[in-house]
């Protein structure tokens, strides 16, 4: 910042430099660590905070930490007593296996909420990534979860003509038409011919399960009596609509639901009748059903064991197995996953007799939990399946119901707790609802009425069902013919309108070290950034008077006053500036930095080709010279299709490359030495149009010309929801870093990070988590374009900026800021400082609010006896 300095009548001009952060201070309260990692280590570094709240979580043997995850979305962590308010900044090094690479991004569900992303890294085989992140909670938790997801995939298509060569540029449309997960329900006879009952349960459910159609009594009453036509009319409809389904179930130990002539045999005429129902059953079905509970709730009953003997399970898995190799065969009970009150079906009894039939040399390759729930204990329920997930069989939670006993609201509450639990735990592989609709209701549980309106319970299912589909994809095929898109897991699943080969690497791991969650109350978090503030932004400076001899001045009075800034604080401007007096003075007595809106832009500068104008832009720069502003140039190409002029469309080959060849000369030749920064390709992580048409090397060769061009000018790539968000697989932190370090190896003097700043609800440690990372490539970092959405109030919008501008300027890498706030008649692209009389809105008042704080004042004093005066001010 430049400073004026009056003494005894003399104008002194000095500036004020800036130095390193000390390596140590004193604090109130804990020291926020700015570590952060981008490369992949053999070995994981010591944790943060030394662990902070999870310090003695994790064993000291790396290598047991799979066996410690308690398994949402492997691994997880359980924290206690979180409270609103609170910033919670964690770190943790993380290794996968069974892929090459892997998008992880950290997730928080609590009672209340589900965070889906407060952190992300891009992971590799073999080696240790860095995963930081952060999270406020809007509302008190007594249980949280951390958790690390991997139910999603990037997934790279190819597509090619009939004669395999690779299509560039195609347009792709990819949909998402059935699911990986099987998630279905049990369905009765009361399907058959409900042509509205059939399409509301294929919109939904990709499995099915026959409520009692199947079981001995529905099938031969009478014996020797055998029927399955309704079963029969029921797997027409599974047929029809692709359902994978489960057999349910081919003996029930039960006495009470066995057929009253079974429970009258004895000795041989039972083991044959047995005999018979396997036979007859598993042939007429052979390879129909992808499951079969066997011996349904054999460690609650053993009607047939008491009858035949202890043999007598062993022999029907045998049998079933002989029948029908393809089959899963299941074991499958209630209250495992329930409770562990019940003494029959407690988790280590279950696993128990597991490997008992397993020893006697049974085919049992399923685990099969009923979860008919009360009151879901989450964490018991998880710890459950973790001990149950060390067998390395496929889990599924088989017949799920909320009690009846209880109200339809909180049926709901619980039965959304149950199913993301179970959606999230990686060794659960389906999930199916026991909700088979009869006029006169179901089991325990309804998802709709007998109109097939949705209860609340129905409601939680089609809500949790769109968060877990990918949803219509587009785009277009790069170079190579390829197109990249990151989805839930879904093997062949999709729709393409090209070719398509989908990567199937499901079975990721992924173990975790050397973690930490340090909190931070709003009072700390405020006082690390007013440290930063303090020892980066400002310095202390001496200075010593003499007069017109070189005698010092003792006693002189002294009054500095600041006339600039040194920190970048500007805003996009607009044509609407020009020829404005109020508006341009109510500008520069604020910023010292300003960027066009639109006014450079390709579609601006030259709407028809061959007709370049800069009529608006020259005028706009004239009002940047005449008061001494330093602006930024946005942008030379913008990767985003509907930003290019038609006529730029509309070009391939040889014609387009000599016209971005033309738009980058007359641009930079046009303003040479003028703008500090160049955006040289705009938005490449998530738009790639350029790259489409002139092949992978397009970007380096613009990068190139501009650099060649403007040797003097900064060039930055610059990018959206990279500092806003980690849920954006194209613009995560570590998507950005290594698209920028792979420009940088072809030669490209890629040199300013570009953070757009287009924020919504601002999670702040997140926010600085991703800026530290972003500091290990030691390239300077503008937050380019920051707003607030319009979907909020301007008092909300002017809170959350705040909290954005003093996040930025109080991190000691982030080296300008931009707002994004040109004034149009009717209003700003989301957010406003003023009114059109340039009367200040609350977000207007923020910025003079910290304008002020972050001034140094007038200051007055007299200098001492050796003609010296020091004082604390601003960089200048």
């Amino acid at each position: 910042m430049k400073y004026t300095l009056t003494s005894a009548g003399f104008l002194v001009c000095f500036v004020l430099l800036g130095a390193s952060l000390a390596a140590s201070y004193g604090a109130d309260g804990p020291l926020y660590d700015f570590t952060a990692y981008t490369e992949c280590k053999e070995l994981p570094e010591q944790p943060l905070y030394n662990g902070g709240l999870l310090k003695n979580q994790l064993p000291e043997n790396f290598s047991s930490i799979a066996h410690f995850s308690t398994g949402f979305y492997t691994p997880a962590f359980i924290l206690h007593n979180l409270t609103p308010g609170t910033i919670y900044c964690f770190s943790i090094w993380l290794k996968i296996e069974g892929a090459n690479s892997a998008h992880v991004r950290a997730s928080l569900k609590t009672e209340n909420s589900v965070y889906n992303c407060v952190g992300s890294a891009a992971a590799k085989q073999g080696c240790w990534s860095f995963l930081k992140g952060g999270f406020v909670l809007d509302s008190p938790s007594n249980l949280s979860i951390l958790f690390f997801q991997e139910r999603k995939r990037a997934v790279t298509i190819h597509a090619a003509d009939g004669s395999g060569d690779t299509l560039q540029g195609a347009e792709i449309t990819i949909e998402q038409v059935s699911k990986d997960f099987p998630f279905g329900s049990a369905i009765a006879s009361t399907i058959l011919g409900n042509l509205p009952y059939q399409k509301w349960f294929v919109e939904r459910f990709n499995a099915a399960v026959f409520e009692n159609e199947l079981k001995w009594y529905a099938t031969e009453p009478e014996q020797g009596k055998i029927n399955y036509t309704i079963a029969d009319q029921m797997m027409e409809f599974v047929r029809a609509n692709q359902l994978i389904a489960r057999g349910h179930n081919i003996f029930w130990e039960d006495p009470r639901y066995t057929p009253a002539w079974v429970r009258s045999l004895t000795g041989p005429a039972l083991q044959s009748a047995v005999n018979s129902r396997i036979q007859s059953l598993m042939n007429k079905y052979k390879e129909e059903f992808i499951h079969w509970d066997v011996s349904n709730e054999m460690l609650h009953f053993d009607f047939y064991e008491q009858r035949l003997g202890h043999d007598a399970t062993l022999h029907f898995y045998e049998t079933a197995h002989q029948s029908d190799p393809l089959a899963t065969l299941f074991m499958n009970e209630f209250n495992v996953v329930e409770t562990c009150s019940d003494e029959n079906s407690t988790v280590d009894r279950y696993i128990s007799r597991l490997r008992e039939l397993k020893r006697g040399g049974v085919l049992m390759d399923g685990i099969g939990l009923e979860s008919h729930f009360t009151v879901p204990n989450l964490p018991l329920m998880r710890a459950i399946l973790d001990k149950l997930a060390t067998l390395n069989l496929p889990i599924w939670l088989t017949e799920v119901d909320i009690s009846g006993k209880l109200d339809k609201e909180t049926q709901a509450v619980y039965l959304e707790q149950v199913l993301r639990e179970g959606f999230s735990h990686p060794s659960v592989n389906g999930i199916m609802l026991w909700t088979a609709l009869h006029p006169n209701g179901c089991y325990q549980m309804c998802l709709t009425d007998n109109n097939l309106q949705n209860l609340p319970a129905g409601n939680i299912v089609d809500k949790l069902l769109k968060e877990w589909q990918t949803g219509e994809v587009t785009g277009h095929t790069d170079g190579h013919g390829s197109f990249s898109f990151y989805g839930f897991l879904d093997g062949p699943l999709y729709d393409f309108t090209a070719c398509t080969e989908n990567s199937d690497d499901r079975d990721i791991n992924i173990d975790v070290a050397s973690a930490s969650l340090q909190p931070f109350t709003e009072h700390q978090w405020r006082f690390n950034q007013q440290y930063i503030i303090n020892t980066e932004r400002k310095r202390a400076v001496t200075m010593h008077v003499t007069n017109g001899h070189g005698d010092i001045l003792q006693g002189a009075v002294i009054k500095i006053k600041q006339v600039s800034k040194d920190f970048p604080l500007g805003s996009a401007i607009a044509s609407t500036i020009l020829g404005n007096l109020p508006y341009q003075k109510w500008f520069v007595k604020r910023f010292n930095a300003a960027v066009f809106e639109n006014e450079l832009k390709w579609y601006a500068t030259e709407a028809e080709q061959g007709k370049v104008n800069y009529t608006v832009a020259d005028q706009m720069m004239e009002f940047v010279r005449a008061n001494k502003l330093i602006v930024r140039g946005h942008n030379i190409f913008w990767e985003n299709p509907k930003y290019n002029p038609t006529w730029v469309r509309n070009l391939t080959g040889f014609q387009l490359q000599s016209a971005v060849n033309s738009r980058i000369q007359s641009l930079m030749n046009k303003y040479k030495e003028e703008f500090i920064h160049w955006d040289v390709s705009n938005e490449i992580l998530d738009f790639d149009f350029y790259e489409q048409r002139l092949g992978p090397k397009a970007a380096l060769h613009f990068f190139q010309t501009a650099h060649q061009s403007d040797p003097l000018a900064t060039l930055f790539m610059n990018e959206y929801n990279v500092v806003e968000t980690c849920s954006d697989v194209n613009s995560m932190v570590d998507s950005y870093i290594s698209r920028l370090r792979e420009l940088r190896r072809s030669g490209v003097s890629t040199d300013g990070i570009g953070l757009q700043g287009h924020f919504t609800v601002p999670n702040l440690p997140l926010m600085r988590a991703i800026i530290d990372k972003m500091t290990t490539l030691k390239l300077p970092i503008w937050l380019t374009e920051v707003d607030i959405s319009s979907k909020l109030s301007k008092e909300k919008q002017a809170v959350y900026l705040e909290q954005v501008l003093r996040e930025g300027f109080s991190h000691p890498s982030v080296s300008g800021i931009m707002l994004w706030a040109a004034l149009h008649p009717n209003g700003c692209y989301q957010m406003c400082l003023t009114d059109n009389n340039l009367q200040n809105l609350p977000a207007g008042d923020v910025v003079d609010k910290l304008l002020k704080e972050c001034q140094t004042g007038e200051v007055t004093g007299h200098t001492d006896a050796h003609g010296s005066y020091s004082f604390y001010g601003f960089l200048g």
